[in-house]
C-alpha cells in the first residue's frame, strides 16, 4: 500500500508546486504592469499640470522656430503662446513611457483601463492642437478673427481653470476645466483597477484568484450542458 501512496504523493506535491510557481509568475507580472502604469500616469499627469500653469519664466518659448522677417512684438506673443507645448515636449520621455505602459495594461487589464491610462496623452494632443490654433489665429486678417467665446474655450484647454481666464466668464457663469475633470476621472478609474495589485494578497487570494471562480463556473456550466444534452435521434434502418 505504501508503495502506491508514495508515487501519488510525489505527483500531488509536484502539481501543487507547479501551480504555486505559475501563480507566483502571474502575480509578479501583474504587479509589475500595474506599478509601471500608475507610475507612468502620475509622471505624465504632473507634466500636463505643469504645462498648463499660466506663469511664464524668462526664456520660455524661445525654442519655437521663427518665421523670416517676424516682427519682434509678434515673436514675443507667439513665444508666450508656445510655452505650454514647449513644456510638454520637454517631457516627451514621460509620455513615451506612458504609451508603452498602456500597451501592457491593455493586454493584462483590458481596453477600458488602457483608455483611461492614456488620458494624459489625450490632454497632450488637445493642448498641442489648441496651441497651434491660437498661434495661427494671430496671423488672420480682421474679418477672419474667431469669436471671443472660441478664444476663451482655447484658453480653458491650454490653461487650468482659475489661472488665465478666471473662475468665471464675462456673463458670470462658472468656467469648466474639462481637461482637469477628465484627468481626475481617469486617475480614479486607473487607481481602482490597478492599485489592488500593488497590495500583498492573502493566502486564499494567491491560491484562488477571482478568475479561478469564473473558470470553475464555466466548467460547471459546460459539464451541466453536456449531461442535460438530449440524445441524438437514431437514423431509421
Amino acid at each position: 500500500m505504501l508503495i502506491l501512496v508514495l508515487p501519488l504523493t510525489t505527483i500531488c506535491v509536484a502539481l501543487v508546486g507547479f501551480y504555486v510557481w505559475h501563480r507566483q509568475l502571474i502575480r509578479k507580472r501583474l504587479f509589475e504592469v500595474a506599478e509601471a502604469g500608475l507610475s507612468a500616469f502620475s509622471h505624465a499627469e504632473v507634466a500636463v499640470a505643469y504645462a498648463r500653469r499660466p506663469i511664464h519664466e524668462a526664456g520660455e518659448g524661445t525654442s519655437r522656430k521663427r518665421a523670416e522677417n517676424e516682427p519682434p512684438a509678434q515673436s514675443d506673443l507667439l513665444d508666450r503662446l508656445y510655452v505650454p507645448l514647449e513644456r510638454l515636449r520637454h517631457h516627451n520621455e514621460a509620455f513615451g513611457d506612458l504609451e508603452r505602459a498602456a500597451f501592457n495594461v491593455e493586454v493584462h487589464f483590458g481596453d477600458e483601463v488602457a483608455r483611461n491610462l492614456r488620458e494624459p496623452l489625450k490632454a497632450y494632443n488637445r493642448i498641442a492642437v489648441v496651441t497651434s490654433c491660437r498661434m495661427s489665429h494671430l496671423g488672420l486678417p480682421a474679418r477672419g478673427q474667431v469669436s471671443p467665446g472660441i478664444v476663451r474655450w482655447w484658453e480653458r484647454v491650454v490653461y487650468a481653470s482659475g489661472s488665465r481666464c478666471g473662475d468665471y466668464s464675462e456673463g458670470g457663469s462658472r468656467e469648466v476645466d474639462q481637461v482637469s475633470i477628465d484627468m481626475a476621472k481617469a486617475r480614479a478609474a486607473v487607481e481602482t483597477a490597478l492599485k489592488p495589485y500593488l497590495d500583498a494578497p492573502t493566502f486564499g487570494e494567491f491560491l484562488f484568484p477571482p478568475e479561478a471562480g469564473a473558470w470553475i463556473k464555466r466548467g460547471r456550466a459546460r459539464l451541466t450542458s453536456l449531461v442535460r444534452r438530449p440524445p441524438r435521434p437514431s437514423l431509421p434502418t
